[in-house]
């Protein structure tokens, strides 16, 4: 379920990023600006394809999403806190960028935590009780030239 919620968290960060860019390719007045128009659709065509290995549970894409989040936002989170840390910060514009960049860099750590996780839990489903008996193949059924192996539909 986690997953899920991480994916949708994703594409929802995914669709908000490429309004931001529409809206500065039209020059709308909006409070965010993308910082390099030519990375940003870079990594908006990386981001889609990552977000599409994510829901299909693979770790490499939750890896190469990190890296393009942390190349991109992390630059700019960098900038925000430089800014904010100098006390030249009297725009709010400087903390709405770094909570944004917190956002794209937090999204992707949670998604290789979650695959994971989630990848761990395969081999450890094994129950202790039985196999010592399913688990092991001395216990197959052999058949021989006389069985029977006719499977009778109807």
């Amino acid at each position: 379920m986690f997953g899920y919620f991480i994916t949708a968290l994703a594409g929802i960060f995914w669709i908000f990023r490429l309004i931001v860019a529409l809206m500065f390719t039209t020059d709308a007045s909006f409070p965010i600006v993308p910082i390099n128009m030519t990375f940003e659709i870079i990594v908006l065509f990386v981001t889609f394809v990552c977000i599409i290995f994510i829901a299909k549970r693979k770790m490499i894409g939750a890896v190469i999403y990190l890296i393009a989040q942390c190349a991109y936002f992390g630059v700019d989170a960098y900038k925000a806190l430089e800014v904010i840390t100098s006390g030249q910060a009297v725009q709010t514009s400087n903390y709405v960028t770094l909570l944004i960049s917190f956002i794209a860099i937090i999204i992707p750590v949670l998604a290789i935590m979650n695959i994971g996780l989630s990848s761990g839990k395969k081999g450890s489903m094994k129950n202790r009780k039985t196999d010592w008996f399913y688990g092991t193949t001395d216990y197959d059924r052999n058949l021989d030239d006389r069985a029977d192996k006719n499977q009778y539909k109807f």
